[in-house]
């Protein structure tokens, strides 16, 4: 409330003033409505001490902001550099100008205030603001005076305390309920990119942070990023090795936080937060919550409660990694190693999907292993099984990597073959014919799909094609006739 000498005539330990400005912005007092607890006591402030100005002042970075005031409006800001408050809040002490015009720090300060008086207001241990009192001739406050601002300061500095732990309750119910909610989804998440995107979000939001990046581990053991706010890195990778903080905290499985100047390297970037994924003792991922400017560290309950929810998202990805193995075994044949009759039903509905909406054309070959039931007679069922597999195998070899064989029963075996034409489509068919071990034949249909027609349509002109290659002797290929032809089968 008037200019002040500059900083370096009453220097304050950078260290000190982060602390206070760190509590001043904890209490969430700044560029907040008016209370009516503050407003009654800086009136009965400027009442028992007769003074024409009373007001409880915020003292932030670099201004003087009124919570409440008398003669001085609630929202009321000045500069830093020309507020009488701001020196006793740097001293944490009383400051007492009776006459600001003979006192060279105050002469022709800006709001003609003659005397001044301010008590230092605590949160925390920490001189947030004063409580202080003004006028515009010169004045000296008795120690009776004195003694009632410092006891009135101690009411203020008791209310700043009451609604510091109502916010913070207030808040704490904010955040747990935010950490249930993304429990809850974590829980049911389908796959690892769910399992990621509600861990940033979640983790973004309980840390007040700008960014979030979450790292899963894969097979090969390298970090790939599979979810990320406010940063573009999806899909880049950290290989074992690299020195990045999200690396070091997932190879050691510690949390790291980096500040300036460690982040200076960063552009954009001020601090990071670095938690390993831990399923028990063991790293699956690790979770990067960044700031654009640095922030006060987090406190011990945020810390708390991101290492909470990514050990929840820990044990969520572990759940999903065994549903996608349980998955894949439903979608596999357990002798052959290749899909089967569900993985291959699923497989052709999505193809003739892409087909019907891409214009494309769909080769399906049905293929029965000829006299099966005799070389199991012959050999044994083991022997039997190992033809099987040995035929996938051989198969598997011969095919793109857009094709897909299964194992549709026993000893049969169906393939869709997209793009093909029926010339390369018999081809194909061929030279899987070609390459049956042991010497055993089979007997294959293959039907072309015809725009519109159904999976079981298609199936059953498949199936028909192959019965007719039995009935000609087995050992062949027929190609199916097209929908609503009363032709018989043709001969490959």
């Amino acid at each position: 409330m008037g200019p002040r000498r500059p900083y370096d005539d009453n220097p304050v330990e950078p260290a000190v003033e982060l602390q206070r400005l760190a509590t001043l912005f904890e209490t969430g007092l700044l560029d907040t409505p008016a209370d009516p607890a503050f407003d009654d006591l800086v009136h009965l402030t400027a009442r028992l001490l007769d003074a024409p100005v009373a007001a409880f002042n915020l003292i932030g970075a670099d201004r003087q902001w009124t919570k409440a005031g008398v003669g001085l409006n609630a929202g009321d800001e000045l500069p830093r550099a020309a507020s009488f408050c701001a020196h006793a809040v740097e001293s944490g002490t009383p400051l007492m100008v009776p006459d600001a015009r003979a006192d060279p720090r105050f002469a022709g300060n800006a709001l003609g205030f003659g005397f001044y008086a301010g008590v230092p207001v605590l949160a925390g241990a920490q001189p947030i603001g004063t409580l202080c009192v003004a006028g515009p001739r010169a004045r000296t406050v008795s120690e009776d005076e004195l003694e009632t601002l410092r006891v009135l300061a101690d009411a203020v500095g008791a209310h700043v305390q009451l609604a510091w732990r109502e916010r913070e309750r207030h808040e704490e119910i904010v955040r747990l309920r935010r950490l249930g909610d993304a429990t809850g989804r974590l829980a049911t998440a389908p796959d690892a990119t769910v399992v990621a995107e509600v861990l940033g979000e979640c983790a973004r939001e309980l840390a007040g942070a700008d960014g979030a990046v979450v790292w899963i581990a894969l097979p090969s053991g390298a970090l790939r990023a599979t979810a990320s706010l406010g940063l573009d890195a999806v899909g880049a990778e950290l290989l074992p090795g690299n020195g990045a903080a999200s690396r070091l905290a997932f190879d050691s499985g510690a949390r790291i936080y980096r500040g300036q100047p460690e982040m200076v390297h960063i552009e954009g970037w001020d601090a990071s937060l670095f938690e390993p994924l831990l399923s028990g003792e063991r790293p699956v991922g690790a979770l990067t919550v960044s700031w654009h400017a640095e922030p006060v560290p987090p406190s011990a309950r945020t810390l708390a409660l991101i290492e909470l929810l990514a050990r929840e998202a820990a044990v969520a990805l572990e759940r999903t990694v065994t549903l996608s193995e349980l998955e894949k075994l439903t979608r596999v044949d357990a002798l052959t190693g290749i899909g089967n009759r569900r993985a291959f039903d699923e497989q052709l509905s999505r193809e003739l999907k892409r087909a019907e909406r891409e214009g494309g054309s769909v080769a399906l070959a049905m293929l029965d292993l000829d006299h099966f039931k005799a070389y199991n007679d012959a050999h044994g069922h083991p022997a039997g099984d190992r033809l099987l597999t040995a035929l996938a195998s051989a198969w598997q070899s011969c095919l793109r990597a857009t094709d897909n064989l299964a194992r549709y029963g026993g000893e049969e075996f169906a393939l869709i073959a997209p793009g093909e034409t029926p010339e390369h489509a018999l081809k194909l068919v061929d030279r899987l014919r070609d390459t049956i071990p042991a010497g055993q034949t089979c007997s294959a249909g293959v039907a072309l799909w015809e725009r519109g027609e159904s999976p079981e349509r298609l199936l059953a002109r498949a199936d028909a094609a192959l019965y007719a290659a039995k009935v000609a002797g087995r050992n062949r290929t027929r190609i199916a006739t097209p929908p609503g032809s009363a032709r018989a089968p043709s001969q490959a």
